[in-house]
């Protein structure tokens, strides 16, 4: 055959011997399977990391299970119905997402823990609306606020008495809570207790549910505090 007449050509001839050098076909053929197998082995590389890159960067599986029946209800974007303790529908933030937004605000500026203090002011200014957190921030630092509550050892406990939202302005929130504070001064140590109503301004976060919104799609646009008693 042709390939074979070619496999077996001299590759070299000794002029003054007379003698010639032959390829030998079946080292040929070795030498092409292996080129093959590095070739698919190659492939099978370049395929494997594209793989691994899809299953990095795609997105997690989301499942829901109603637990009380083992029934499956979401398997990604595919919908498979509902039961009595679960019905699937799109996320629109609501009022409860208002009311546990306002109650971790005011909890964060009326429950004062000297050891997370400075923590607790910076989770409720990341809570406000930008321009906002800037004034709000101005006002504690020109009230000498933070200073006389570090100054005087406040500590302070929040509880919640009513909280509900406008009946006019579904983006208004309104607090009535009790504080109990204790704090040292001259060496004495005095208690009082003031109650408060809030109304907290609401704003929808362009962001959707984040991190510092509590996962709760608002924003705290303004907050107006008044003392009922103490």
């Amino acid at each position: 055959m042709a390939i074979e007449e070619k496999l077996i050509e001299p590759i070299e001839e000794s002029a003054s011997s007379g003698l010639a050098l032959y390829r030998d076909p079946n080292d040929v053929r070795t030498i092409f399977q292996l080129l093959s197998a590095l070739m698919v082995v190659l492939a099978l590389f370049v395929l494997s990391a594209v793989g691994n890159a899809w299953q990095y960067w795609r997105r997690p599986d989301r499942i829901v299970v109603d637990r009380s029946n083992g029934r499956v209800l979401m398997i990604n974007d595919r919908v498979y119905g509902e039961t009595d303790a679960i019905k699937m529908m799109p996320d629109y933030p609501g009022e409860s997402d208002k009311k546990y937004l306002v109650t971790e605000f005011v909890r964060s500026l009326y429950g004062v823990n000297p050891a997370t203090r400075a923590a607790d002011i910076k989770t409720a200014l990341e809570m406000m609306v930008p321009q906002s957190a800037l004034k709000f921030a101005a006002y504690l630092k020109d009230q000498h606020i933070l200073e006389q509550q570090r100054a005087e050892s406040w500590q302070a406990v929040w509880t919640p008495q009513d909280i509900s939202i406008d009946r006019i302005d579904p983006y208004t929130v309104r607090v009535i809570g009790k504080q109990e504070i204790t704090k040292l001064i001259n060496n004495q140590v005095i208690q009082e207790t003031k109650q408060l109503q809030l109304t907290v301004k609401l704003a929808s976060d362009p962001g959707g549910r984040t991190d510092q919104n509590k996962r709760m799609g608002f924003l705290v646009a303004a907050i107006d505090y008044k003392e009922i008693s103490s």
